[in-house]
């Protein structure tokens, strides 16, 4: 009895290394893209003391700002507010008495919008519209964007970094939009939405002070008292990354030129969108 061995064709071996070869090279080039490609904007800051960064956005309404600038100049503690440009310029008073309390202007767009749907040459044109009405209003160079929604990707970042901005998200958030009531309102700040989510040092705190969010105006003083008590300081966002050693994550994943390979062609599809969840805070 003959044993018949069949031996594979030489071609064949070599298709098979060119397929293991083509698997090898996409995984290796996804994973490099994945922990080098991604770009992320600012959530927190590294730092040495207990600082933390107060912030609220602010796209529309007539009665929830004041009380808060009331607040906030009764317990001496100053913020940044992200302003979308068009209720800056129906409440240009609004804008100068943040200013004139100390309190600092970043840019909340133009109009409330994903900017991750949109091309480069609109994302630019978005922040570039918005920041001439600020700059003109609040007489502040305007340097800080928190996008519409917080939604963004690579095309944004690389996009607004080429505008000299630094992207501002948020670690800390009051959910105050979903209006649960100032005392939970307190609670998600201090302890956070989810276990070890709440204030630590170097946190950004989002609150909104839109007609949208009315328990702020009472939430606010008891978390202003509450992290005093622990020794903490709020400060506006520019202070807080002046005060710090670094960022997280950290702003070294920009490339130099604020544009890393295929940065304006991500699919928005593919886009982060960590957002608020509020069609328009």
């Amino acid at each position: 009895m003959k044993v018949i061995i069949m031996r594979r064709p030489p071609w064949r071996n070599l298709v098979l290394w060119g397929v293991l070869l083509f698997v090898f090279l996409a995984y290796r080039d996804n994973v490099i893209s994945v922990f080098s490609g991604k770009l992320k904007p600012i959530y927190s800051a590294n730092v040495t003391t207990k600082a933390v960064g107060l912030t609220f956005d602010i796209s529309w309404g007539e009665k929830t700002a004041l009380p808060i600038l009331d607040i906030l100049k009764q317990e001496g503690v100053h913020a940044t507010f992200f302003l979308s440009s068009p209720w800056a310029a129906k409440h240009p008073e609004l804008v100068k008495r943040m200013v004139a309390d100390g309190d600092e202007i970043g840019s909340h767009g133009n109009r409330h919008i994903d900017l991750n749907t949109l091309s480069p040459e609109e994302i630019a044109k978005e922040i570039t519209s918005a920041q001439a009405v600020l700059e003109q209003i609040s007489g502040q160079k305007v340097r800080l964007i928190r996008v519409p929604n917080g939604a963004y990707d690579n095309k944004v970042i690389s996009v607004a970094d080429r505008q000299g901005y630094r992207v501002i998200q948020w670690s800390v958030d009051s959910l105050d939009w979903k209006r649960p009531g100032p005392a939970a309102v307190v609670n998600n700040v201090l302890n956070g939405i989810r276990p070890g989510a709440g204030v630590k040092p170097g946190s950004i705190i989002l609150f909104h002070a839109s007609d949208s969010a009315p328990d702020t105006i009472k939430a606010l003083p008891e978390v202003i008292k509450a992290l005093k008590a622990k020794g903490y300081t709020l400060m506006p966002i520019g202070q807080l990354l002046s005060e710090a050693n670094g960022t997280w994550p950290p702003e070294s994943n920009l490339k130099e030129n604020g544009n890393p390979p295929n940065a304006d062609i991500t699919p928005a599809g593919n886009a982060d969108k960590t957002r608020s969840g509020v069609p328009s805070p």
